[in-house]
């Protein structure tokens, strides 16, 4: 995480919690391919038993941001 805070009228940075997720953009789009279907299944599920689709996209958009979150990884898209 990158946090930029202001000393003394200065804009300084400081890296917090280096990690690293490594992300090949030739398999991104596959791979995004390859969990759609299963991903609006999800969805569609969500809907049916009562889930708003701002609560599902909230609740997997929080889900995505745990994952993301650990403390070894960063994303890095090549």
């Amino acid at each position: 995480m990158l946090v930029i805070f202001k000393e003394e009228g200065k804009a300084m940075t400081k890296i917090l919690n280096m990690r690293q997720i490594v992300v090949s953009s030739d398999r991104l789009y596959d791979c995004k391919e390859s969990l759609e279907s299963e991903f609006r299944l999800m969805i569609d599920h969500a809907l049916s038993v009562g889930w708003s689709l701002d609560e599902v996209a909230v609740a997997v958009n929080g889900l995505v941001a745990e994952e993301i979150a650990v403390p070894e990884r960063v994303i890095t898209l090549h």
